[in-house]
C-alpha cells in the first residue's frame, strides 16, 4: 500500500470520525432541549394546579356523605 493511499485513507477515517461526532452533539443536544422543554411543562403543569387550589381552597360538600346500604361493619372470615 503505497503512502498516498494510507493519507487518503487516514483523512477519509478522520472526516467520519467528525460526522460521527457532529450527529453525536446534535443529538445530545436535541435531548438535553427535549428534557427541557417537557420539565418545563410538567413544572408549569404542577404551579398552574397549585394556583387553581388557592384560588378555589378546599371545597367542602353541603351534606354529609349518606352512609351505605346492607350491613354494616363486615370482619373477614369470621364464622
Amino acid at each position: 500500500m503505497s503512502g498516498y493511499d494510507m493519507r487518503h485513507a487516514a483523512a477519509r477515517r478522520d472526516d467520519g470520525v467528525r460526522t460521527v461526532t457532529k450527529f453525536t452533539w446534535r443529538a445530545g443536544i436535541a435531548g438535553v432541549i427535549c428534557s427541557a422543554i417537557i420539565g418545563l411543562a410538567f413544572g408549569h403543569h404542577a404551579d398552574t394546579q397549585t394556583a387553581q387550589e388557592r384560588q378555589q381552597g378546599i371545597l367542602v360538600p353541603n351534606q354529609p356523605p349518606a352512609p351505605g346500604h346492607g350491613a354494616g361493619q363486615v370482619t373477614s372470615g369470621a364464622t
